[in-house]
């Protein structure tokens, strides 16, 4: 059968053309839809009456618009929000557009339910959630580091003496913006220093602390559909990337495939699972005593940079889960069941 995948994304993202190559090579067909361009060069047609509903998406009058019926699955890629065309209009008015815009794809999502998503938009909000990721990963059996989420010095200041050293990273995406749109800077987690202690200012935002966890290494398991394909980050070889291996140094830290025992491979695509995603990229300690410690789930996580240095195809698993070549990880009525 010729799937059709529709691949909602924004033009800069690079995985998107590595997995729309592999459903082409597979022989499926692919479409792409930039939600930023509606407002600008797009247009939206959702026509209701007793007899027909049709729903369609364009870019632009040149190009043919999709027809969201025939959709057999729909990949939602990271996509931008709406882009501001109009810079005369004050922001009241463009808070307005924006809610307007993100209220009529939510509709136009909604109608495509027959589809499989990879994954759908209300289940990366939901999933995104840490400490809803920290609950469950412990319900099955994956060690996870102690974790305090706090805005409170005393909670803190006492949080650190019980530990011989402490990790603090953002309790939410971590990205800090200048002008809307436009990201400036990322925050990684940092260990603190005995001077950074006093937690002054810390009253303004939450911040999350957890215990440090010695590390030979660290894995980035992706969950795709019902393959678990687990990468090895040898970041400890580089004082740059041992605390965050998102510090990269990549021409000291060898990735390599990794296969997990079976157990924290099945807790991995079990957890993927009960938050209701198709595709997630985990993040995990092995121990020098080879324990596993879950750290997170990113459901929209990147993966393109480990595959290349790794020889692990992620792309080509999506679009193999995408065109209906394999299962995927959770029926429709354990979706609906997944935590929201």
């Amino acid at each position: 059968m010729r799937a059709h995948v529709l691949i909602i994304s924004n033009p800069d993202d690079q995985h998107t053309k590595a997995v729309a190559g592999h459903i082409a090579a597979l022989g499926g067909a692919s479409t792409l839809f930039y939600p930023e361009m509606l407002g600008h060069a797009g247009h939206y047609v959702l026509s209701m009456d007793q007899d027909n509903l049709k729903l369609s998406l364009s870019h632009s009058n040149a190009l043919e618009a999709i027809n969201c019926y025939s959709i057999d699955s729909v990949w939602y890629r990271r996509p931008r929000r709406v882009y501001r065309a109009q810079s005369s209009l004050d922001d009241e008015a463009v808070a307005f557009i924006r809610d307007e815009w993100e209220a009529t794809l939510e509709g136009a999502y909604a109608l495509m339910n027959e589809a499989l998503w990879v994954s759908h938009p209300d289940r990366l909000q939901a999933a995104a959630r840490k400490p809803i990721q920290l609950q469950l990963a412990r319900s099955l059996g994956l060690r996870v580091p102690e974790t305090l989420i706090t805005n409170d010095v005393v909670a803190a200041s006492e949080f650190v003496k019980r530990y011989e050293q402490v990790i603090a990273k953002p309790s939410g995406s971590g990205w800090m913006f200048a002008n809307e749109g436009q990201d400036i800077s990322y925050v990684l987690a940092n260990l603190l220093q005995e001077v950074d202690n006093n937690f002054a200012g810390l009253e303004l935002s939450p911040v999350t602390l957890q215990e440090y966890i010695p590390k030979a290494y660290e894995a980035r398991v992706n969950i795709v559909g019902q393959e678990v394909m687990a990468i090895r980050i040898d970041s400890q070889r580089s004082a740059i990337s041992r605390v965050d291996w998102r510090r990269y140094d990549l021409a000291n830290t060898p990735y390599s495939p990794l296969q997990l025992p079976e157990h924290v491979e099945a807790a991995c695509a079990s957890l993927a699972k009960s938050l209701g995603l198709e595709y997630g990229a985990i993040d995990l300690i092995c121990t020098p005593d080879g324990e596993y410690v879950f750290l997170e789930i990113n459901g929209n996580g990147q993966f393109l940079w480990a595959e290349v240095h790794s020889g692990v195809s992620v792309s080509n698993a999506l679009a193999r889960l995408l065109v209906g070549a394999t299962p995927p990880l959770s029926s429709t009525a354990i979706r609906e069941r997944a935590i929201v």
